[in-house]
């Protein structure tokens, strides 16, 4: 599992690239919730210029998770999954497109917890 994560770590910070032009950038939900709604009154914001997605990833028993991402951590994420049962993950691609989202809709699991660094390393290197 921690050698999953390191991966996909590596692999989403290395696809860093600029797909808005300057002063539009993408506008993602980014929050932390215990459901879709309580997640969404934190509101978006403007993602950093080299974001290109928007993600929301739901656990069972751990609640909502929304912020702005890669298309490559979506590819990744979906091609080989996250390997922790009951864990889902979701990409967007337009402004505030993670609003609504299936996450209302799943069961929660406390696997969240781990996926919680991985979006955010990304955004504080």
């Amino acid at each position: 599992m921690m050698f999953y994560c390191a991966t996909l770590v590596s692999v989403h910070c290395s696809n860093i690239s600029s797909v808005c032009p300057p002063g539009e950038a993408l506008q993602c939900y980014s929050c932390m919730g215990s459901n879709n709604d309580d997640c969404n009154r934190q509101g978006s914001k403007s993602c950093p210029s080299y974001s290109d997605a928007c993600a929301v990833v739901v656990g069972h028993d751990s609640g909502v998770m929304k912020s702005c991402s890669y298309k490559s951590f979506c590819s990744q994420a979906n091609s080989q999954g996250y390997r922790a049962p009951g864990v889902k993950v979701h990409c967007c691609y337009g402004d505030d497109c993670n609003m609504n989202s299936f996450a209302s809709r799943l069961p929660r699991l406390n696997y969240l917890l781990l996926f919680l660094p991985l979006l955010f390393h990304s955004f504080f290197k």
